[in-house]
């Protein structure tokens, strides 16, 4: 792990969760013991018995001492995170119970970004399958093919940031009916049955009621294809 990358995952965690100090007190050591020296990485190594306060104090000089590169917001930080996090564990550089609940942090801190909300509904499906042995959401995800399922997400997910797909490219759904993507539109359904009334969700296109989400997993594939056909 570079210098670069030790500092992130320290941001991120101060970022994302409570937080002990004395996690400043390892990254010195790690990163001295990847060659790094200065005065002031020497002092915060030794801190173990010491405040918050000049844990800190010493981290930021260090931070200066080695001219490391870091996001300026929180926000950015925690788009930089996920990435980090998607590429280590499509690279089996972490396990996926791991990135998973990192990813539920970020999903929280990014006070439910749309961009990572598939996690929090995954997890979601997961207690539902657990105690009702249904789902919300994913109507491919099961407790035997979580991790997997999980990873695709992962992937997906990945892709559409280096393409940089905008939020309403990713929030459509598909039509079976004319094979066209759509951004669903209600209308009201009625029958002699109660409710006499019902919304439905249909094409803007053509008007059926043929949709898979975009929660869907081939939903999503369908997406990215199309962008990278009209715009990659």
């Amino acid at each position: 792990m570079t210098v670069d990358e030790l500092t992130l995952e320290i941001l991120a965690e101060r970022a994302l969760s409570q937080f002990d100090s004395k996690r400043l007190v390892e990254w010195s050591i790690n990163v001295l013991q990847l060659g790094y020296e200065s005065e002031n990485l020497y002092v915060l190594a030794g801190l173990d018995f010491d405040s918050t306060e000049e844990r800190e104090e010493y981290f930021w000089k260090s931070i200066e001492d080695l001219k490391v590169d870091i996001e300026r917001t929180n926000g950015e930080l925690i788009d930089k995170y996920a990435l980090t996090i998607a590429t280590k564990v499509i690279e089996k550089k972490i396990s996926i119970d791991y990135a998973f609940s990192q990813m539920l942090k970020i999903v929280s801190a990014s006070d439910y970004d749309s961009r990572y909300i598939a996690f929090y509904e995954i997890d979601e499906d997961l207690d539902y399958l657990k105690y009702d042995n249904s789902v919300l959401f994913n109507s491919g995800l099961s407790l035997s093919n979580y991790k997997d399922y999980i990873l695709e997400e992962f992937k997906i997910f990945l892709e559409m940031e280096r393409l940089k797909i905008p939020k309403d490219g990713r929030n459509k759904s598909y039509c079976e009916n004319c094979k066209n993507l759509t951004v669903p539109v209600s209308k009201n359904k009625y029958s002699f049955k109660k409710p006499h009334k019902h919304i439905m969700w249909c094409c803007s296109l053509c008007g059926s009621e043929k949709l898979l989400f975009n929660s869907n997993h081939s939903v999503k594939r369908i997406i990215i294809d199309k962008y990278k056909q009209n715009y990659a």
